[in-house]
C-alpha cells in the first residue's frame, strides 16, 4: 500500500518522457521501440517529443536551423521577427497573439535557435488574469435599458 512517498505511485511510471533521450532511442532502435516504450502516448504524441528532442539537440550543437521545404513557408526574417516578438512581450502566447501565428511554431522557433522560452513573471500573469476577469465581467453586464424593462 502506498503511503505517499514520492516515487512510490503506480502511476510515476507515467512520466513525462525526456525528448533527447526519445530521440536517442529512436536514433539506436528506431520509432516502433520509442512507441513500445511509451506505450502509454499516443504515435503522434512519441513523434512530437522526438521532434522537441531534435530541436534541442540542433540548438545546443549549433546546426544551423534545416532548410525550408513545403511544410515552412516563412522567409528567416519572418522567424527572427517573431523571435524578437516573443522575448520583446516576454511571451509565447502574446506573440502569436500579435503576430498571427501559432504558439507552437514559434515554439519551434525558439528551440532551433536554443533561446529559453520566455515567461511571465507571477505578477504579470496575476494582472493578465485580473484584465481577463474585468473584460469578461464587463460584456456579461447588461446595458441600464434593459434592466429597467
Amino acid at each position: 500500500m502506498s503511503k505517499g512517498v514520492p516515487g512510490d505511485s503506480p502511476l510515476s511510471v507515467y512520466k513525462a518522457p525526456d525528448p533527447v533521450a526519445a530521440v536517442r532511442l529512436v536514433e539506436s532502435h528506431g520509432m516502433d521501440a520509442a512507441v513500445g516504450r511509451y506505450f502509454w502516448l499516443f504515435r503522434g504524441a512519441v513523434e512530437k517529443v522526438v521532434q522537441h528532442g531534435r530541436e534541442i539537440l540542433r540548438g545546443q550543437s549549433g546546426q544551423p536551423v534545416p532548410a525550408r521545404g513545403k511544410r515552412r513557408s516563412t522567409t528567416p526574417g519572418q522567424e527572427d521577427a517573431l523571435v524578437a516578438a516573443a522575448l520583446r512581450l516576454g511571451s509565447v502566447h502574446r506573440a502569436a497573439r500579435e503576430t498571427g501565428r501559432q504558439h507552437t511554431f514559434i515554439l519551434t522557433l525558439l528551440r532551433e535557435r536554443n533561446i529559453p522560452v520566455p515567461r511571465l513573471s507571477r505578477e504579470e500573469r496575476i494582472a493578465a488574469v485580473k484584465d481577463g476577469q474585468a473584460r469578461v465581467a464587463a460584456a456579461a453586464e447588461t446595458p441600464a435599458i434593459e434592466r429597467a424593462a
